[in-house]
């Protein structure tokens, strides 16, 4: 047994034998350092996310690619100048940041859109001030605009109006009597009270879609209709009977005629985007309806 004992360890003193055992041992050396380089980078990144999620800026030390001991941050171990020391970073966290960049607005589809056109005519008699509107089609109220109806002669001018919804109305008196403009309602029930020529206009801001009928508290006969409308879809009909109505968006539409001497009159469309047809006939009333006073009371003299 001695003999082959001895014949391994005179194997084991050859030169290829040793060489062999020294590329083992670097390359196992090599292993043990890439794996704690690994185990550094890990380290590092856990560390990272760590601070984020705190929101605290961090500062760490990454190690050189070929190993060695990080080092301190803001020590002489990790200058820019030593490329086997670790390189400091200070790495700001998601709370430092300056500003967060704002998400582009929504791409706005352009409204599919088709036009409303047909006649409107008359059972009996003649309507001069004819109006076609869109009624089912939604939007903001009107900002901005004003529109003026005047006391002038014991006359409310102009006796017609169409507005469109949020529209503020002024009253101004240019007569050198006192007038008293108001309205019972619906769909508006105001009162602004007695002021002559030289006071400051009082005005009422339409807010709310439908016929508004106005009086004056002093004399029956002052009378004017105002029909606001819920948008910009309206038009006045022309002297043959016929409108048309631009830019609607497509779908079911209501289309309402009206005039201050006949009710109005509703039809239903399926509007598409080659357009739309419709005829209406509206029937001729006569004329003013009799009203009361604003306190509900038949009008009285009254001395100028």
């Amino acid at each position: 047994m001695a003999a082959p004992r001895q014949a391994a360890v005179a194997r084991a003193g050859t030169p290829d034998v040793a060489r062999l055992e020294a590329e083992i041992k670097d390359q196992r050396d090599l292993l043990i350092q890439s794996m704690q380089i690994e185990q550094q980078h890990y380290d590092l990144l856990l560390r990272l996310i760590q601070s984020l999620n705190q929101g605290n800026p961090t500062t760490v030390a990454v190690p050189p690619p070929g190993g060695g001991a990080p080092g301190r941050a803001g020590s002489s171990e990790a200058t820019p100048s030593d490329p086997n020391s670790a390189r400091a970073l200070l790495i700001p966290s998601m709370g430092a940041a300056t500003a967060p960049i704002p998400e582009p607005p929504p791409r706005k589809i352009p409204e599919r859109t088709g036009s409303v056109s047909g006649k409107v005519s008359v059972a009996s008699g003649k309507l001069d001030d004819v109006y076609v509107y869109v009624q089912n089609v939604h939007g903001p109220a009107t900002r901005n605009r004003t529109l003026e109806i005047a006391q002038r002669d014991k006359q409310f001018v102009p006796s017609v109006a169409v507005v469109q919804r949020g529209t503020r109305v002024t009253f101004p008196n240019y007569d050198a009597i006192y007038h008293n403009v108001f309205s019972s309602g619906p769909p508006h029930a105001f009162d602004l009270g007695s002021y002559r020529a030289g006071d400051t206009p009082r005005a009422v801001e339409m807010s709310t879609p439908g016929v508004v009928e106005l009086y004056c508290n002093m004399h029956a006969k002052m009378h004017a209709s105002v029909l606001v409308v819920p948008n910009a879809l309206w038009t006045r009909v022309s002297s043959d009977g016929s409108f048309q109505i631009n830019n609607v968006p497509i779908g079911v539409r209501k289309v309402v005629a009206w005039s201050p001497r006949s009710r109005a009159v509703e039809q239903t469309v399926d509007l598409g985007p080659t357009g739309a047809s419709v005829n209406i006939q509206l029937n001729a009333d006569g004329g003013d309806r009799p009203h009361n006073n604003k306190y509900g009371m038949p009008y009285g003299s009254y001395k100028e």
